[in-house]
């Protein structure tokens, strides 16, 4: 089975980390509003720009006009997206780089939405006098030359390594290969997950392999130019089903040699004239693409990874201008140094506006419609997209889908669902004998207190599925739970549900979506886990899981023993009188007994310095017949200031190491 919202040929699935407090109240973004039959609101997402290319804050609607075909439409929706600067200010290293193992369905209103497509559809070029591979540098050189320059494929890795460097710590992003499906990363705050896809880009195949006539090679390229063009429809089709916002796609390729001021007479061609040749499908796709990005309100951000040099063709970038021009973004070509443009990406999009109106404009013949938007201050620069083909009377008519059910729904959906406020963890054991691994799960949930002073019985429906990266269904449970809720003085209420899933070794997503018999609602999360091949290596960890005394009512009772010693919790916060335990298993796949392992804690606070040591020698009488070790640890919750923290577990036998991480805070 694969998962009920298809892939769009890359893995597009978005993924949340928690990094703060499990907040019920979260915003919850609107659909733009619809005000006759028909008839939407059309939202322009518009940066304003001084004369050093800053944005300008504070501007109001009485700033701006809007004009479409030349004629004035009156804004009914306006709203100013003001983001944190992404520059990295805390001390410890640690605070960027490691993830929380906690996953929720947060709030998308100050969070960056940004897709990086790797091309690898296209052929890139190795440069004259340049090496075929190089070491990666992690940046560019301020100025290079041509016997200096990186090969196109390593460039265009360091390209995208420095669009991830620069991510703030809730932003997401992910990286899509338009061939190589299973080698992307979907939505993550993970910068490591994302480094890791990037470092598998290997470049576009050659068009002419030995021995090809003229029409295999036409062939293949076409093909090529239609995977690459397919996937930016798809993507932009598919980002539309984000929140009413402006998201980011930046496209790292060397561009396709066509003649864009021909677009026009391709969208022309009846479907049996095939007189344009073998572009014409690549044309017509290109034309979708304006316009799922334009409604979508996705900038489209080419960057040539060749940089300035003599050979550049120049029908390719004119390719990359036309798809940053017609989507309101704009291009990265003829430069050696890319980096001040990519700092004027992400400035872009974390100060703009939201400017909406309703096109006084009927027709519906899939004409170009011209819009036009100006500021009172002539000395702006405005950027905004020109433009947008309207509707056809086909389209506009267009019955929708039947709705599937809640549940469904919630699980299918591009972003988490966030009516039930939900958050996630889940850890890896492995099952003696086999390569397979038991994935703990526990799932929180938050919701309104019920009125009055009685006990009230929650009945929560959940379903945890885990999806491969090719998106098909590997595993999946679902369990009903009856849930006493108890009077009290807060607001809200919160409990938790345990699950597991039995999965082989491998990268997965997991889906978890619960419905509400009390109130009806429904809420999903998604999380991203590598299952390790716990049979391997000389010494491997499982996952961590944490448990507190008095914690959360959790469901089913006793839902994950034996696996576990006590019931997991999603709670990462504490007071420093809690008793908070972690806990891990150590295993020796294949070692008799009398093998030992030295096991070395750590705890760091949020400026780097250890607070807190520790170090076990596991000896052989320890493990189990299978090579397994229970390892928990007490948290000195009472001996930390308040703050962020950092527990590292690191094992070591035979020359082999393993190593679990995990963030926790004291209040």
């Amino acid at each position: 089975m694969r998962r009920p919202s298809s892939r769009v040929l890359a893995v597009i699935a978005v993924s949340f980390a928690a990094f703060g407090p499990f907040d019920v109240g979260a915003r919850q973004a609107q659909p733009p509003p619809k005000f006759q039959t028909g008839i939407e609101l059309v939202t322009l997402d518009v940066s304003v720009l001084d004369k050093d290319r800053q944005p300008v804050r504070g501007l109001t609607v009485g700033d701006f006009t809007v004009t479409e075909d030349g004629r004035p439409v009156e804004i009914q929706t306006f709203s100013a997206v003001d983001l944190p600067d992404t520059v990295v200010t805390a001390s410890a290293p640690w605070v960027n780089d490691v993830p929380p193992d906690v996953r929720r369905n947060d709030d998308l209103s100050d969070r960056r939405i940004l897709t990086i497509v790797m091309d690898d559809a296209l052929e890139m070029k190795v440069i004259p006098n340049g090496p075929d591979e190089i070491p990666r540098t992690g940046q560019l050189p301020d100025t290079l030359v041509d016997r200096d320059r990186p090969a196109p494929i390593q460039r265009a890795r360091e390209l995208a390594d420095m669009l991830v460097d620069r991510l703030g710590s809730r932003d997401l992003a992910a990286v899509v290969f338009p061939m190589s499906q299973d080698a992307g990363q979907d939505f993550t705050t993970d910068r490591a997950r994302l480094h890791e896809s990037i470092a598998r880009f290997q470049g576009g195949a050659p068009y002419r392999l030995s021995g090809e006539d003229a029409g295999a090679v036409a062939f293949r390229a076409r093909l090529a130019y239609e995977r690459l063009t397919g996937l930016l429809k798809n993507l932009a089709d598919y980002l539309g089903e984000l929140p009413n916002r402006r998201k980011a796609l930046v496209l790292i390729s060397e561009g396709i040699p066509m003649n864009m001021e021909d677009i026009g007479i391709r969208q022309s061609l009846s479907d049996g004239n095939d007189s344009a040749g073998v572009l014409r499908n690549v044309y017509l796709t290109i034309r979708d693409t304006f316009v799922a990005a334009q409604r979508a309100n996705v900038n489209v951000y080419p960057i040539d990874p060749a940089g300035l040099w003599p050979g550049a063709s120049s029908y390719k970038l004119d390719f990359l201008r036309a798809l940053a021009t017609n989507t309101g973004g704009f291009p990265v070509v003829d430069t050696n140094d890319p980096r001040p443009e990519i700092a004027q990406i992400f400035r872009e999009n974390s100060t703009y506006y939201l400017i909406g109106y309703v096109s006084p404009n009927s027709r519906q013949e899939g004409r170009f419609r011209k819009v036009e938007v100006k500021v009172r201050d002539e000395s702006l620069t405005v950027r905004a997209r020109t433009g947008y083909l309207e509707p056809t009377a086909a389209t506009a008519s267009k019955k929708p889908a039947a709705k599937p059910l809640p549940l469904m729904t919630a699980l299918a959906s591009l972003v988490p669902k966030g009516d039930v406020a939900m958050q996630m963890a889940a850890a890896p054991f492995a099952v003696a004998g086999t390569k397979k691994a038991v994935v703990a799960i526990v799932v929180a949930l938050r919701q309104a207190a019920p009125p009055g002073n009685e006990r009230v019985v929650e009945e929560v429906t959940l379903r945890v599925d885990a999806y491969d990266p090719k998106g098909d269904q590997k595993s999946t449970q679902r369990l009903n739970a009856r849930i006493a809720l108890r009077p009290t003085r807060s607001p809200t209420v919160a409990f938790e549900l345990l699950a597991r899933l039995d999965l082989p070794p491998g990268r997965y997503q997991l889906r978890a979506a619960a419905q509400s018999g009390l109130d009806a609602k429904t809420g999903s999360v998604f999380y991203d886990l590598d299952v390790p091949d716990f049979t391997k290596g000389k010494v491997s960890l499982s996952g961590m899981t944490v448990s507190v005394a008095d914690g959360l009512v959790a469901a089913p009772k006793n839902g994950l023993a034996p696996l576990l010693p006590a019931s997991p919790t999603t709670a990462r916060e504490f007071d420093r009188d809690q008793q908070v335990t972690a806990f891990l298993r150590v295993y020796r796949p294949g070692v008799t007994a009398g093998g030992a392992v030295n096991v070395a804690v750590s705890i760091l606070d949020g400026t780097g310095t250890p607070v807190f040591s520790r170090r076990d020698v596991l000896e052989g009488g320890r493990f189990t017949a299978e090579g397994s070790a229970d390892y928990p640890i007490v948290l000195p919750l009472d001996r930390l200031k308040p703050g962020e923290h950092l527990l590292t577990v690191s094992a070591s036998a035979g020359g082999a190491n393993a190593t679990r991480d995990l963030r926790f805070t004291v209040r």
